[in-house]
């Protein structure tokens, strides 16, 4: 018994998953706070300003803490177990997708955002595949570039004419179709080159 707790605590420890714990608590929290608040980014093609609810951003955060807990001060030896770990990294990965939808429900219902859930939760899906994608092309440390890189032309140039272009997956309204199998298709797509292609091996 003592063993499994040691082990247990060496796992937490290298995967540093307090602290990726303590900062869903905090995203959930600041969902609650600030997800009715809008921001508003520049628009090309000589648009107005447009506002987005920062509920409908949130997923972005959420998604990088899931994927960059992934990494591990021990990469290199877990990389001797890799298909035990591999097993260990679907369930992690799991875990804190719920715990981050759960967390993100909780903070919008709670204060009255309701209505951005289903948006909120059709991004976290998003932005989960574009983090795992970015995790397997530069490393489960740097989860997070691939994410703000999309995020800027997205919310840039994402409307052409007044209207939301098709690509722009995470601004269209959440009653279109595409979004969601998209969404859900990038999703796939990234886990499975994430913990399937040989790169995860070594783990980075």
């Amino acid at each position: 018994m003592a063993d499994d707790f040691s082990a247990l605590r060496s796992f937490v420890e290298t995967r540093r998953l307090r602290p990726a714990l303590g900062a869903l608590l905090a995203l959930s929290v600041a969902a609650g706070l600030w997800g009715r608040l809008d921001m508003t980014f520049p628009q090309a093609f000589g648009h107005l300003l447009t506002p987005v609810p920062v509920a409908v951003l949130m997923p972005i955060p959420f998604a990088c803490v899931v994927v960059v807990s992934l990494h591990s001060t021990m990469a290199g030896f877990e990389a001797g177990a890799a298909r035990q770990v591999r097993r260990i990294d679907v369930g992690q990965l799991g875990t804190l997708a719920v715990i981050s939808a759960i967390g993100l429900i909780a903070g919008l219902w709670l204060t009255g955002t309701a209505e951005t859930v289903p948006a909120a939760l059709r991004n976290l899906l998003w932005w989960l595949g574009i983090a795992c994608l970015s995790g397997w092309g530069f490393g489960r440390r740097l989860a997070w570039v691939l994410p703000l890189a999309i995020a800027v032309p997205v919310y840039v140039f994402g409307v052409v004419d007044g209207e939301v272009s098709p690509w722009a997956i995470p601004k269209l309204e959440v009653n279109v179709p595409h979004s969601w199998v998209v969404s859900g298709s990038v999703l796939l797509l990234g886990f499975t080159v994430l913990f399937l292609e040989r790169r995860w091996r070594v783990p980075r």
